[in-house]
């Protein structure tokens, strides 16, 4: 497990080049290059701000108004998670004319998907400041100085995620229907995530679901973090952060336990 973070700290230099390869690939032949990647996430929001700020609106509270604005907190960092995860489960198998060929750590591959999706959604920032400043002239106290933290909250879910990519993507090699398990996953756990409603929104006849979303759920401390310093305005608790962190660590733990078990028989299996 530390032999292989070791590792892809020396070769962060031919992490870099690879990153940056990927996206140069993505773009390659398009006009309007990275726009491209945001025009999924703002269709989303704006499909999604209509139906739940729109037509359930008499039912949602004045907790989460303006609705766009909650939504967007959670949302962008959500399709960073889904993209990461889903691009990264098929790095290897997607990659296996390279690792058979060159010599180099094969665990890199997966974290280009992790890195390079992070990038995405760093670029869609811009957008979410623009939406905060927007809200606040109109009125809405949204944001504040404690959208400084955000690199905090970008620093522990990069573990998290990262761990979870390593895992699922030596995993996919050996059982190629992992992909197709982690897709309808994903789409539990996005309603399963208090991203399109607050965690109080749960009904209280419904404890036992509250607290699979709050404990159960890996990603809902991130996502109530994001909503606390971009939308409220306000410090998270601190057994937010302590949650947050103990899960990244685990996360890579297992995860570079896992790709290092199954490291041996890649080569062969892809």
């Amino acid at each position: 497990m530390y032999e292989l973070t070791a590792r892809l700290l020396r070769h962060r230099s031919l992490l870099t080049t690879l990153v940056a390869r990927e996206l140069k690939a993505r773009y390659r032949g398009s006009m309007l290059g990275y726009f491209w990647s945001l025009a999924n996430p703002l269709l989303l929001l704006a499909v999604y701000s209509f139906v739940f700020g729109v037509v359930f609106e008499p039912a949602r509270a004045e907790l989460t108004d303006p609705y766009a604005l909650f939504l967007i907190t959670g949302l962008f960092p959500w399709i960073w998670v889904a993209t990461s995860l889903l691009e990264g489960t098929v790095s290897l198998s997607a990659n296996a004319g390279l690792i058979r060929k060159a010599v180099f750590p094969v665990a890199i591959l997966p974290i280009v998907s992790v890195v390079s999706s992070l990038v995405h959604f760093l670029l869609a920032l811009p957008i979410l400041g623009a939406a905060l400043v927007v809200g606040t002239v109109m009125g809405h106290h949204v944001g504040g100085w404690t959208v400084t933290l955000l690199p905090a909250v970008i620093a522990l879910q990069l573990p998290l995620i990262g761990g979870m990519t390593l895992g699922l993507a030596a995993l996919n090699v050996h059982f190629k229907d992992v992909r197709d398990l982690l897709n309808n996953l994903l789409t539990l756990l996005f309603f399963l995530t208090p991203i399109l409603y607050p965690l109080d929104f749960v009904p209280g006849g419904f404890s036992a679901l509250r607290s699979v979303i709050r404990w159960a759920n890996p990603f809902t401390p991130f996502t109530l973090v994001y909503q606390d310093l971009l939308f409220y305005g306000r410090l998270p608790g601190w057994s937010l952060w302590v949650q947050m962190g103990l899960l990244g660590l685990a996360s890579w733990l297992v995860g570079s336990w896992l790709f290092t078990r199954l490291a041996d028989s890649l080569v062969e299996a892809v």
